[in-house]
């Protein structure tokens, strides 16, 4: 068994899955495993899937019904004791990897943790770090908003015998709902552990939505909290989309 398995889902990747294995490649030890699960990608992804096969141990590529259908696909082909679910535009930090197998071997207690979370980095299309993410989690606070740094987070492969696999009823924050399902028990580690680009789904009104659905669902919060944040969010996203107009 791995200690780390890393599962990426890609489609039509082709323009940023290079940069992602590329932070991946020095980092590499036989204690990681990586697993690339394509939805029958229409570009050249598959084509850099397998030019960098000596450092994937598992890939596939068949239609599927989005990125919580291949990460479950991941996680059934995976074999290490945490899960990391990272992004095709995604990129490591130089240092990750090899502070996660430190902080794992170092901690006797960490295997009762559900989670591990660290920090990460959004940044724009030229790699201008914009924002630090991830907060330590606190449940009262985590029910109302997602505050931490999924992309950064280990999974201990015993919480999916616990609580299953992503739901494909969300779109978009299908992970937060699969983390919404219990007060989970977590560790906080105050490190950057990659950068994050703007851009995808989870950072859009769509986005917004599906997190009120998915709270609506859950029952996290009274509606009209729900609501409240679903208001501050709109008008947060128009008034950094109307700052760029200036």
């Amino acid at each position: 068994m791995k200690k780390i398995s890393i599962i990426i889902a890609t489609y039509n990747a082709g323009q940023v899955l290079q940069r992602c294995l590329d932070s991946i490649r020095p980092q590499k030890t036989d204690e990681i495993e990586l697993l690339i699960i394509d939805g029958n990608s229409k570009d050249n992804t598959m084509l850099i899937v397998n030019d960098n096969k000596d450092i994937i141990d598992y890939s596939i590529s068949e239609p599927d019904k989005g990125i919580y259908d291949a990460w479950n696909k991941g996680i059934k082909a995976a074999t290490g004791e945490w899960v990391e679910f990272l992004g095709a535009d995604d990129m490591l930090l130089s240092d990750s990897l090899k502070f996660y197998l430190d902080y794992l071997a170092k901690n006797s207690d960490i295997k009762k943790y559900d989670v591990i979370f660290g920090k990460c980095w959004l940044v724009n299309e030229a790699g201008v770090k914009l924002v630090r993410m991830g907060e330590p989690y606190n449940w009262k606070q985590f029910k109302r908003y997602m505050n931490v740094s999924h992309g950064s987070g280990l999974h201990n492969r015993l919480l999916f015998d616990k609580i299953g696999y992503f739901s494909l009823d969300f779109r978009i924050c299908a992970d937060y709902e699969f983390l919404l399902r219990k007060k989970l028990n977590c560790k906080f580690v105050d490190k950057e552990i990659l950068e994050m680009q703007t851009g995808g789904m989870s950072n859009s009104i769509a986005g917004l939505i599906d997190s009120y659905k998915v709270k609506q669902y859950r029952k996290s919060s009274p509606k009209i909290v729900n609501l409240f944040y679903l208001i501050k969010g709109v008008m947060g996203f128009y008034y950094k989309k109307m700052l760029k107009g200036f």
